[in-house]
């Protein structure tokens, strides 16, 4: 037994009550505390934490409330066999009619998945100020990255002379980190640039000015940013050119691609051609040896085309010689004296091209006639409604099932209407800009690719909660998963059915958009606010 200053400590005490202490000890220890009110209030205080701590510990024998078990789920399994279902049928339908025939038309043009990377990285130069544009945005994306850094490194190094000590080796280590090889030559125009005759380039040329003329020879690729793009020689790589004014008159062992207010080719291009253009011009003795896809305000083909043609442009005149077949689908088609069609030639209009009787066709021309507006009167437009509702509530109940926290945050974004709808116009015209300076900086390509995923990924999701909200406000709050994936079903046909009425329908969409989208972004700022504040 431990005494401390003639009196019993708080082990001693303990050992007492849990019948620990030897007999002597004991009665020595109760005889004390019977005569001295310190020990003896010791005594009680710790008997009386005691049974405490034991009541506590014991689970009391009440009754659970009702509300705290979950839910049982309806176990009918009809709706949910025609509900996936239709979401199968909606994805095959979307599949088949529309990604399968556009991806086999760009494969059989040469347009594979490196193109497109390509495409992304050099996008959105159609204007002067490209070299200026770029140059800020890499400033400002310089300047956040340090920014940031050195925030981190202060939190980290709260003292000024290591803070100092660490942000000298960083900058010593930029300057003497040995700067990476150049994969291709890097040409700037002063203002306006110019590959003379026999100057040959023996690597890929990437250029920037003005007026961009070549004359001389490209082993590789050329990549123009210019108000015009003339290629006078010979380019034994593809043509990617973002500029007002495109003109081709010597020739290109690859392709050719871009986008331009006009485009111009009167020479040869050994492979495909794929341009989107405010004007299209193919010369009489303009040559093709692969195939043509255009999306233009007008095309005019004179030349010859060795494989197919596709155009989507508002009017199409075709007038020279095509070695495959040839889709167009315009507001109106004139079809040349010249035109030798040795395919078969498909007209999408909205109204009957006007054939010039000298014209020589393989075979005979297939006319679809065009509506404006939805065709109210098609069984398959109202079936391939019915395929849409299922794809989208088919999406929202992978939302519900596998993130229902963030559903349910969403959902009650959607409440504050004003403020979802500014936070979605700031979204939805901010992201793509956003993606654009994350291409063009040192921030990567990935990135960028990635976000632009998300973005189209939540301009699809935008309608799937204000469809749940509809459904709620429709028929209440609801807490089961099977209650509110019926709410969202409900609210999605609804949502479906607006879309679709005449003049208001567009108008509906577009609000649906933004507000959804700016409900997405709130769910995703608290919720990241919240993780922050948390860390």
């Amino acid at each position: 037994m431990t005494v401390f200053d003639t009196h019993f400590d708080e082990m001693a005490c303990l050992l007492y009550l849990d019948a620990q202490l030897e007999p002597a000890q004991a009665n020595e220890l109760r005889q004390h505390a019977a005569s001295c009110a310190k020990c003896g209030a010791l005594l009680h205080a710790l008997e009386g934490e005691g049974q405490t701590l034991r009541s506590a510990l014991i689970e009391a024998d009440e009754p659970v409330p009702a509300h705290l078990f979950p839910r049982k789920m309806q176990t009918n399994s009809w709706p949910w066999i025609a509900v996936l279902g239709f979401a199968a049928a909606g994805a095959y339908t979307l599949w088949s009619t529309v990604f399968e025939p556009i991806q086999a038309q760009f494969v059989q043009a040469g347009f594979n998945q490196d193109n497109v990377m390509t495409m992304l990285m050099f996008s959105g130069a159609f204007w002067k100020g490209w070299d200026t544009m770029r140059g800020i945005a890499e400033s400002l994306a310089l300047v956040t990255l340090g920014i940031l850094c050195l925030t981190l490194l202060r939190r980290r190094v709260r003292r000024s002379g290591a803070f100092a000590a660490v942000l000298g080796a960083i900058v010593l280590g930029m300057l003497a980190a040995p700067s990476g090889a150049s994969a291709a030559e890097v040409r700037h125009g002063d203002p306006n640039y110019e590959l003379p005759a026999g100057e040959v380039i023996h690597n890929d040329l990437i250029v920037a000015g003005d007026y961009v003329t070549i004359d001389g020879d490209v082993d590789g690729d050329l990549i123009a940013f210019t108000q015009a793009l003339i290629v006078n020689g010979h380019v034994k790589g593809d043509v990617l050119g973002w500029a007002k004014e495109i003109r081709i008159v010597g020739s290109v062992d690859g392709n050719v691609r871009g986008g331009s207010e006009t485009f111009q080719l009167e020479g040869t291009v050994a492979r495909n051609i794929t341009v989107w253009c405010g004007h299209v011009m193919l010369s009489p003795k303009s040559i093709v040896l692969g195939s043509v896809i255009l999306g233009a305000g007008d095309a005019e083909l004179n030349g010859a085309v060795a494989k197919d043609v596709m155009t989507y442009s508002s009017f199409a005149r075709l007038n020279g010689i095509t070695g495959g077949n040839t889709t167009a689908r315009a507001g109106r088609v004139v079809i040349g004296a010249e035109e030798q069609a040795r395919g078969t030639m498909k007209v999408e209009a909205h109204r009957p091209p006007s054939v010039d009787s000298g014209a020589k066709l393989a075979s005979p021309l297939q006319f679809t006639e065009v509506k404006h507006g939805h065709d109210y009167d098609s069984a398959g437009y109202y079936w391939h409604q019915v395929l849409k509702w299922g794809a989208s509530f088919l999406f929202g109940l992978a939302i519900l099932l596998l993130m229902p926290a963030f559903f349910a945050d969403v959902t009650h974004a959607t409440r504050l209407y004003g403020t979802a709808g500014g936070v979605g116009f700031l979204v939805l015209v901010a992201t793509p800009v956003l993606v654009l300076i994350m291409a063009v900086t040192i921030v990567g390509l990935g990135v960028s690719i990635s976000l632009a995923f998300l973005y189209v990924v939540a301009i699809y999701a935008a309608q799937i909660f204000i469809g749940a909200w509809v459904g709620e406000k429709l028929l209440g709050a609801a807490a089961g998963t099977g209650a509110i994936a019926g709410r969202l079903a409900l609210g999605l046909a609804l949502l479906r059915i607006l879309k679709q009425l005449p003049y208001a329908g567009p108008f509906i969409a577009a609000i649906a958009l933004l507000w959804g989208l700016g409900a997405i972004g709130l769910a995703m700022y608290r919720r990241t606010r919240s993780t922050l504040a948390v860390a």
